[in-house]
């Protein structure tokens, strides 16, 4: 049995593959009715049997996003059969049918089901994935409106009844190609489920869209062959990404970054703004009128979403260059800039600026007795000891290879030396985790130097402090010392 489970999916999709064949080739040699539609309901009625196969044996940890699939699946299976069955009996596809209610509730519980697994996937918000997709909603939503839903929306022909159901089904459809965009383009694992939950929505979308499109021009006679066997694809899809191993870390958490910027999201983002005005020459072409007004909003709001994305990219450049990728904490340059700037505000506001150098003792001896792995704990630990156990407004930098840095406003000469033991029993007092197994002391040795407001320099305090550094060293290390306080005139910096 064990052997067999790997395989289960491939199963099932060369079944699909047969069903899908059976049900076009079927309707496009003239087969009666049941003959090309009892493939597809094999495969609708099966799908949510699959998918609940599938938790069973794979076992998912949060098991509710893959029921909530398999009942929106059942849902659509409901509406499939009294579809065909109101088919077969009266010979005519009249619109609104009793299974357009199974129909339309299958997309709710589909998107509630994504949704889940969007938020399991990646539990914080993704900001930047949201704004991805707002664009793309946008100017798809454009499309959906031009094409699909206001032809139904201003045809007086049809009942009301006839015209919230053919009106809903583009804009369900919408909401799921929103959230596959969304889903894709988050944090995760790129999991074979991924893609075949991907593969579904975008099947779904397209043979939905298809139907619709032709249904409008009346030409549903030429392409339901066609769009029946890409629904079969779809409903398989949907269940093979459930039958596969990969779905039972699906939606584990992750706490990586997204990946921005990359290749693939620029193109999509790329084409999804280039729509609007390619939607706008299309229509040109035709000799039809675009909705100015409708149009006018979408690029307004696609270009404050374009703006807001852009200053996002630029904050997180920033970010970057500002922090110390190991650490997390703010880097020299950073630094370096952040006490130049305070000194300046400390000379016109007249307060105290303090510095604390902080080296670790015999960080080499670490490295070469527990490695440089062991080495980067330690650096870790330590910079996360120091910000906690620090007050708000002092700013934490890593100076050099094991060496740190801290700049304290608002602090006066007589403060320093307290602030400065208290740090040095930060990181004397616990021990530190080497490897997971291994614990060990680390001191560190600490430089402080202060300087009243107006007479506050930059490289003086760096130098004070620096010698401080070295004479705690001198004296047998894991010692604070604090310089004199600094009375060189304060020169105009910037």
């Amino acid at each position: 049995m064990e052997r067999f489970r790997p395989g289960a999916w491939r199963l099932w999709l060369a079944v699909v593959v047969t069903c899908a064949l059976l049900r076009t080739l079927g309707q496009l040699l003239g087969a009666p009715f049941l003959g090309y539609e009892i493939p597809y309901l094999i495969i609708t009625c099966s799908a949510p049997l699959m998918i609940l196969a599938g938790i069973r044996l794979h076992r998912p940890a949060r098991p509710g996003g893959w029921i909530t699939l398999a009942v929106g699946q059942a849902a659509y299976a409901t509406g499939d059969v009294l579809f065909s069955f109101d088919v077969w009996s009266t010979g005519s596809m009249a619109e609104p049918t009793p299974g357009d209610v199974f129909y339309l509730s299958s997309y709710v519980l589909t998107g509630a089901a994504v949704l889940t697994f969007i938020r399991r996937r990646t539990p914080g918000w993704n900001l930047a994935t949201a704004v991805d997709a707002l664009v793309v909603a946008l100017s798809s939503g454009l499309l959906t409106w031009v094409f699909l839903v206001e032809p139904v929306a201003s045809d007086s022909t049809l009942p009301m009844a006839a015209k919230l159901t053919e009106a809903s089904y583009p804009i369900l459809d919408l909401m799921l190609l929103i959230l596959a965009v969304r889903l894709v383009l988050g944090a995760g694992a790129r999991t074979p489920a991924l893609h075949l939950l991907f593969g579904y929505l975008g099947v779904m979308f397209a043979a939905d869209t298809a139907y619709a499109v032709v249904g409008l021009l009346g030409g549903e006679n030429t392409t339901e062959p066609f769009t029946g066997g890409l629904w079969v694809v779809s409903l398989g899809l949907i269940a093979a990404c459930a039958l596969h191993p990969s779905m039972r870390d699906f939606d584990t958490p992750s706490h990586t970054a997204t990946p921005d910027a990359t290749p693939a999201r620029l193109t999509v983002l790329t084409c999804a703004v280039l729509m609007v005005p390619g939607l706008q020459f299309v229509l040109h072409a035709i000799g039809k009128d675009l909705n100015v007004p409708l149009a006018s909003a979408a690029c307004t709001v696609m270009f404050l979403l374009v703006m807001a994305r852009m200053a996002g990219l630029v904050a997180a450049q920033r970010r970057a260059a500002d922090t110390d990728g190991l650490t997390g904490i703010s880097n020299r340059r950073h630094f370096e800039e952040t006490l130049a700037s305070e000194c300046r505000r400390a000379a016109r506001a007249g307060y105290g600026i303090g510095l604390l150098m902080i080296d670790i003792d015999h960080f080499k001896k670490i490295n070469d007795t527990y490695g440089h792995p062991a080495g980067d704990r330690v650096l870790s630990e330590l910079a996360r000891r120091l910000s906690s156990g620090n007050r708000a407004g002092l700013l934490l930098a890593r100076y050099g290879g094991e060496e740190f840095i801290a700049l304290i406003p608002h602090v006066g000469a007589g403060e320093l030396p307290a602030i400065a033991e208290r740090n040095r029993l930060a990181v004397a007092e616990l021990p530190f985790a080497a490897t997971d197994q291994t614990l060990i002391t680390v001191t560190a040795s600490i430089g402080a130097a202060s300087a009243p407001g107006h007479l506050a320099d930059p490289a003086e305090l760096l130098r004070a402090a620096d010698q401080a550094l070295y004479a705690a060293k001198a004296a047998g290390r894991n010692r604070a010392v604090v310089a004199p306080t600094v009375h060189t005139p304060a020169t105009a910096h910037g």
